[in-house]
């Protein structure tokens, strides 16, 4: 923050902004995980950090803000201005994009830890459009039924904005966004694209069935069976 403060040059500044997300996002991350080195990891900072300055919403704030943020030098503020300026961008139709390049923007703020839950809907929203069932001929002989993906597809922007608004509607994503922990939801948007996150509702049922184990064995709940019902 120190170096974007100092910088003239703009395009400078953004870099360094850029790199105190990333390397915010490799802090909380480690503070979710228990395990914090305090050694750097520039490599991985700088990973980060790309990713980031490619989404639309990072370029859009620099150009309005990135000087006065700069000056701040506060990294909750940049990063709340940030998910601030994707909420706003999210809002309005997006373009028509290859599905690589939505989930590839959705992993860059996994990464950094500002993801949002329209993110993670949006990334079932692009599976969805961009994959299909078939049949195939299994090694048995047996036609089964398999799921074709093309992350090459392009996807109409205002399509992927309407399908994101039936994910975010969902009570089994909604339940999941309360429920699950955000080192969970992160590793399976950076594992083989993402997929993962399309199983959400079975991952709501096992964990409403987690939720009601927990109620059943509780100090409360089996005193209550213990005493009986009320009178």
């Amino acid at each position: 923050m120190t170096q974007a403060r100092d910088t003239p040059d703009a395009a400078q500044r953004s870099q360094h902004l850029a790199n105190a997300v990333a390397a915010n996002g490799m802090l909380l991350r480690g503070m979710e995980v228990g395990f914090i080195t305090g050694e750097l990891n520039y490599r991985a900072i700088n990973e980060i950090s790309q990713g980031i300055q490619k989404t639309q919403a990072f370029r859009s704030l620099m150009e309005d803000r990135g000087e006065q943020l700069a000056q701040t030098g506060s990294v909750d503020t940049l990063v709340r201005d940030l998910q601030a300026r994707d909420r706003e961008l999210s809002a309005g139709e997006q373009p028509s994009r290859q599905a690589i390049e939505v989930i590839r923007g959705i992993q860059a703020k996994a990464r950094a830890r500002t993801a949002q839950p329209r993110d993670y809907a949006a990334l079932v929203a692009v599976h969805r459009l961009s994959s299909w069932k078939g049949k195939a001929l299994a090694p048995d002989g047996k036609m089964v039924e398999v799921v074709r993906r093309d992350v090459n597809r392009q996807l109409d922007g205002k399509m992927l904005g309407e399908e994101t608004e039936k994910v975010l509607k969902d009570p089994d994503f909604k339940y999941i966004m309360e429920h699950e922990k955000p080192e969970s939801l992160n590793i399976n948007v950076l594992r083989s694209n993402g997929i993962a996150l399309e199983q959400y509702p079975k991952r709501a049922e096992q964990l409403r069935q987690r939720e009601a184990e927990r109620a059943r064995a509780s100090p409360e709940t089996q005193q209550k069976t213990e005493e009986g019902p009320a009178r």
